[in-house]
């Protein structure tokens, strides 16, 4: 996935279980979620890793899935938002979409990476693509938006029309809550 994907499909996913799934678990409890730090986690491994392994590391390395694609890096996140006083709420948001964004790479398939340091303290080396940073991210970057019937693209696609739909929604929320119309349940 790239960019729209994760942070659209992440996005999605949060707004579906906390309008949906929660309140039917639990009558009358709306959870505090913190949509500008669920976009961040949903794209925080790879600002972390993709530098570092591609353009740090990418003759050594040339690996974009490095600490910031393992468990290990969300449960010091969870730990971090279990232990923080003022911001609890935004930082498991944080964790809770480094988790989604985990999931999205599909990374049981690379589980070196995924349980590190279970497998021990290398991470596997990748293939060096293109001949520098900007040739790497040009490649990407065109891998993700020619349209074909591919993982990327069609996740971008759906991040795309998911963060719109969630845009559509935030804009008639703020129109109708502007000029207090009430909808016929909540008169």
């Amino acid at each position: 996935m790239f960019v729209f994907g994760h942070i659209g499909v992440t996005l999605g996913i949060a707004f579906v279980i906390s309008r949906l799934v929660l309140p039917r678990i639990r009558e009358g409890i709306r959870p505090k979620l913190n949509y500008l730090f669920i976009a961040l986690g949903a794209i925080l491994p790879d600002l972390i890793d993709k530098p570092i392994g591609r353009i740090l590391l990418g003759e050594s390395v040339a690996n974009g899935r490095l600490f910031g694609h393992t468990l290990l890096f969300v449960l010091i996140l969870i730990t971090i938002g279990y232990f923080s006083k003022y911001h609890r709420d935004g930082v498991f948001c944080l964790s809770f979409a480094t988790f989604m964004h985990l999931c999205e790479d599909r990374m049981w398939e690379m589980p070196a990476t995924l349980l590190y340091p279970l497998y021990g303290f290398d991470f596997p080396k990748g293939t060096v693509i293109g001949e520098n940073w900007y040739d790497y991210f040009l490649l990407i970057f065109n891998g993700s938006y020619v349209p074909a019937l591919s993982y990327v693209f069609v996740s971008e696609i759906m991040g795309i029309v998911i963060l719109g739909g969630l845009s559509g929604f935030a804009i008639c929320k703020a129109f109708f809550s502007r000029f207090d119309y009430l909808t016929p349940n909540h008169r």
